[in-house]
């Protein structure tokens, strides 16, 4: 039994340590250099020492250090020293690889898997990945070969199946062995997703279906991807938002409108400013001269140019008494208070103390503030990082 047990924790133990290391660094920036942080604790995982990189894709990333490039793993260490002109992060086990002004494909092992002979390459998506020949498109397989011959004018990457590609002027969708399945007849085409796609016809944006079939006509000025299971309409300088059976769920009646990101959006009607769920309903109470979008229950609004806080869960909406200065930039906004600057964070709180005569957005991780006629950078946490006496 004691055995047993031991095999048990041993397991436990062996499958904690697994899934922390399958978390996915989150790449940020931190003044002038980029790093990654932990994706659960938001701590530094990898310094801030590269002058380029890119997001984690398939355990590597894409870094530039002192005219080098590299694929670094999770916990920093080089995989690949690059020696290529240019490259793309991982997808399906490949990366496109620029040399001599052509493209090819490596593996993860660097190994070179598809010889450079394409004027331009996209990444593989659904086991395929578009090529540029002579000016036309086409597609290879993961082995290299060309599956679908390079004769179109345009072509976006395979997706549920079907890729959108030019001929004769209109987009259409070919299936995986070059069969049209959706016949060439659109002046713009999208990717699929959820089994639907925008299209432009005779210059108006509709949606079509698996099949081709129009679930919005091909009416409106303009229509976005989908977001949260929502697109927004826009019609005569107005917004709303339909669903993807085609059904309008919000009218058209907005001034401007964000997408929608867990169950609410952000709309404006003339000055004023509002937060919407996916029927229209107000969730935060009232109109204001500004609002952020909701975070952990606390949506941040403006009122008579005061910061203040609404509680989505008990609806009381309490007034600051700081002065706004600017929006939110990074999580944190500058505010004025009995003649300083300092910094709230989302939640109304105060995490740079009013001490500064002006001070500005944060960008990277960086602000730059000025106190006794000196300019000096600080952190989020009111530390000076440059300039400092």
């Amino acid at each position: 039994m004691r055995n047993f047990l031991n095999v048990i924790f041993i397991g436990l133990v062996c499958s904690s340590v697994n899934f922390l290391y399958a978390q996915t660094p989150q790449l940020y920036k931190w003044g002038e250099k980029y790093g990654y942080k932990d994706a659960s604790t938001g701590l530094v995982s990898i310094q801030p020492v590269y002058d380029k990189a890119y997001p984690f894709s398939e355990e590597r990333a894409l870094v530039y250090k002192e005219k080098t490039s590299y694929f670094i793993d999770a916990k920093g260490l080089i995989k690949i020293k690059l020696k290529y002109d240019s490259a793309y992060s991982f997808s399906e086990g490949y990366s496109a690889v620029l040399f001599q002004g052509k493209w090819g494909f490596i593996d993860k092992l660097g190994t070179l898997k598809i010889p450079f002979q394409f004027d331009k390459v996209g990444s593989f998506k659904e086991g395929m990945a578009t090529i540029l020949l002579k000016g036309k498109y086409g597609f290879i397989n993961a082995a290299g070969k060309v599956i679908i011959p390079a004769i179109y004018e345009h072509a976006f990457e395979f997706s549920e199946g079907k890729a959108a590609v030019k001929n004769g002027g209109k987009y259409g969708y070919l299936d995986m062995v070059g069969k049209w399945v959706i016949p060439a007849s659109f002046d713009k085409a999208s990717n699929f997703l959820n089994q639907r796609a925008v299209i432009v016809q005779s210059q108006g944006y509709g949606i079509i279906d698996a099949r081709g079939t129009p679930v919005i006509a091909p009416i409106y000025d303009w229509i976005s991807a989908f977001s949260d299971g929502l697109v927004r309409i826009q019609a005569k300088a107005k917004w709303g938002f339909a669903n993807k059976e085609g059904k309008l769920v919000v009218p058209v009646i907005y001034d401007w409108a964000s997408d929608f990101e867990n169950g609410v959006a952000k709309v404006r009607q003339g000055k004023e400013y509002k937060i919407i769920d996916a029927k229209g309903v107000d969730v935060v109470a009232g109109s204001f001269q500004w609002v952020e979008m909701p975070k952990d229950g606390i949506c941040m609004v403006v009122k008579s140019g005061y910061w203040g806080i609404f509680d989505l869960n008990t609806k009381k909406f309490t007034i600051l008494n700081y002065a706004v200065n600017r929006m939110f930039s990074e999580g944190y906004a500058v505010v004025y208070h009995q003649g300083k600057f300092g910094y709230i964070n989302l939640k109304g709180e105060v995490v740079i103390s009013f001490k500064y005569d002006y001070a500005y957005d944060f960008v990277s991780g960086w602000s730059e503030v000025m106190l006794d006629g000196a300019s000096f950078v600080i952190d989020t946490k009111g530390s000076c990082v440059k300039y400092c006496k």
